[in-house]
């Protein structure tokens, strides 16, 4: 899928189901760095959990998006390090994002969307839903909403060529969910969880699940959807 000049992608269903809110699971950061720390030279995962999370998911329609330069960098003559390193989460990555949930809006016919972002998806699902007027929700699942105090924790190159959900405004107004693994080493939902609420608000979904990193987020999805559709209910005065 092209947007904004960049290559990503991107999977929606052969036959869309109806449904005036389309919901986008943002895939994860990918292989950035092989086990010496060292930069790959191309950032795509051999299990790719958010694509499992949107194949999973128990009501539709529902798409899938992957990261700048992931299944796409032999594609994308545009593609640098940077784009799966310090600049993964860059006012470009966002934007292309943002492009590439509109183009996904129009071909399954969608006036809304529902963002959902496993890992590092969660921290690009967040920077994408602070620019939208469309979005009825945001869902994150294991990801970092602080960037300088993960990379900080686990003493991290820091990503500084990239835009940090840290640094926005609050987002009480947006239904939100934020979930957290309780044997996450990855994403600590100890040092993870005050990002989450200060984003929700009082009145989010902040929770901490019995969960890993990377597993078993898609096996929750009938579980995640109804606490979504709780938050997205409409509010009492």
């Amino acid at each position: 899928m092209e947007a904004v000049g960049r290559r990503l992608a991107a999977s929606t269903p052969v036959a869309p189901a109806a449904g005036e809110v389309l919901t986008v699971v943002i895939a994860g950061d990918g292989a950035a760095h092989d086990r010496h720390g060292r930069p790959t030279d191309d950032p795509t995962p051999r299990r790719e959990v958010g694509l499992e999370i949107a194949r999973a998911w128990p009501a539709g329609p529902v798409a899938w998006l992957g990261r700048l330069c992931q299944f796409e960098a032999r594609h994308d003559a545009a593609c640098r390090t940077e784009d799966w390193t310090t600049g993964r989460f860059s006012a470009e990555a966002v934007a292309s994002a943002d492009a590439a949930v509109d183009r996904l809006k129009a071909e399954v016919g969608a006036r809304r969307v529902r963002l959902v972002g496993w890992s590092g998806g969660g921290t690009l699902a967040a920077l994408v839903a602070a620019r939208r007027h469309d979005v009825v929700s945001l869902t994150t699942l294991a990801a970092p909403l602080d960037l300088r105090a993960w990379t900080t924790r686990l003493g991290l190159t820091p990503l500084t060529g990239s835009l940090d959900p840290g640094d926005l405004a609050l987002l009480p107004a947006l239904p939100q969910v934020h979930l957290y693994g309780d044997f996450d080493t990855l994403v600590s939902p100890v040092a993870a969880r005050a990002a989450g609420r200060r984003l929700a608000g009082p009145a989010g979904a902040v929770e901490t699940w019995p969960e890993r990193h990377a597993c078993c987020w898609a096996r929750r999805t009938a579980r995640i959807l109804a606490l979504i559709e709780a938050q997205e209910a409409p509010r009492g005065p």
